[in-house]
């Protein structure tokens, strides 16, 4: 049971526990189905099996499983029912389940279902003997009960990994799509995720790859200390390049990066990076603003709210509102996100 607790993929803990399950409850023939937790139709997303006819599987699939009484009762107990426990011996001859185990010698069935965390079932474990074998027993019972218990923790594990495992390949392929450079660092500052554009971006410029290290540790180090969610940090590229004229093709290019804390209280972040032609000033040196709304337009950059900024500025919420009105009509802007984008567009952007 030791290397079934260790599994993260669902066929290892198939495998493990075919392997170890004769050492719990002797049968003639073992299956492990798969169930997808959100499909109610029960049809496996995989079966294993030891010691069972190669057409067992088959036969059963084409019977379906919602012709298996056995299943049926157990899930409805959430706990391991046995076909001479269920209906007396002449009742269960008459069964349609019972005609196909017959037809590959076997009789006396057994069916554990297998519920994840959140009460959602999983997978199902079969066992069956044949006729001249004896039925099973209140201990074989206790016996799978037992196993059920570590079964299931193991499979949910196996799940949650190999669903986390799916999420992350989508998750990646879509920010690959991005043709803005993105990095993602997890809870303790280093890189989780960097997409085909950042990298792009690094062997492009030299120099760029430690910069942009270097302005998301100080973004992340600004979001730790502050309420707001989003901070932006900006450099001036360093001289020198890939190629002779590098030097002349540099001049003025600025690093700019955009950090936002994926959740209130953690460190794990993601950075937009922009490399810009244009000095390194305010972004917001360049908008015909009062100081008052330059002011409160970086606040807005920040990610800060609306009460958050009138804490800042010792106003009412209802002066923020007013101020941040009077820029969206300078700005021919309508949201905050186009606020934000506006104060620091740069001329001839590149990526």
């Amino acid at each position: 049971m030791l290397a079934m607790q260790a599994a993260l993929r669902v066929v290892d803990v198939q495998s493990s526990y075919l392997e170890t399950v004769s050492g719990v409850v002797g049968a003639d023939a073992y299956g492990f189905s798969h169930f997808d937790a959100l499909d109610q139709r029960l049809k496996p997303l995989s079966v294993v099996t030891r010691e069972a006819p190669h057409r067992l599987v088959p036969d059963y699939n084409e019977l379906g499983a919602d012709q298996d009484p056995i299943l049926a009762a157990a899930l409805t107990a959430n706990a391991p029912i046995d076909s001479s426990r269920l209906m007396p011996r002449d009742a269960w001859r008459e069964q349609s389940l019972c005609v196909v185990l017959n037809r590959h010698g076997l009789h006396h069935s057994m069916v554990v279902p297998l519920v994840g965390r959140n009460s959602e079932l999983l997978g199902a474990l079969y066992l069956a003997r044949g006729e001249e074998s004896r039925a099973f027993t209140p201990a074989d019972i206790a016996g799978m009960t037992m196993a059920k218990r570590h079964v299931e923790l193991a499979l949910d594990r196996a799940v949650q990994h190999e669903s986390a495992d799916q999420r992350g390949s989508i998750l990646g392929w879509a920010m690959n799509q991005l043709e803005i450079a993105t990095i993602v660092t997890a809870d303790d500052g280093r890189t989780y995720f960097e997409n085909q554009a950042l990298r792009r971006l690094v062997r492009a410029h030299r120099g760029v790859g430690p910069l942009v290290a270097e302005l998301v540790s100080e973004n992340i180090v600004l979001l730790r200390r502050g309420p707001q969610r989003v901070v932006f940090g900006a450099s001036a590229l360093p001289d020198g390049g890939n190629a002779p004229d590098a030097h002349k093709s540099r001049a003025g290019l600025r690093l700019t990066v955009r950090t936002l804390a994926l959740r209130p209280g953690q460190s794990s972040t993601v950075s937009f990076v922009f490399l810009q032609r244009g000095s390194v000033a305010a972004p917001v040196d360049h908008v015909p603003l009062s100081a008052r709304e330059r002011e409160i337009v970086t606040w807005v950059a920040e990610g800060l709210t609306n009460r958050q900024i009138s804490e800042m500025a010792f106003v009412s919420e209802n002066t923020v509102r007013e101020h941040l009105k009077r820029v969206f009509r300078k700005l021919n802007v309508h949201s905050r996100a186009e606020l934000v984008q506006a104060v620091w567009q740069g001329s001839d952007e590149t990526r």
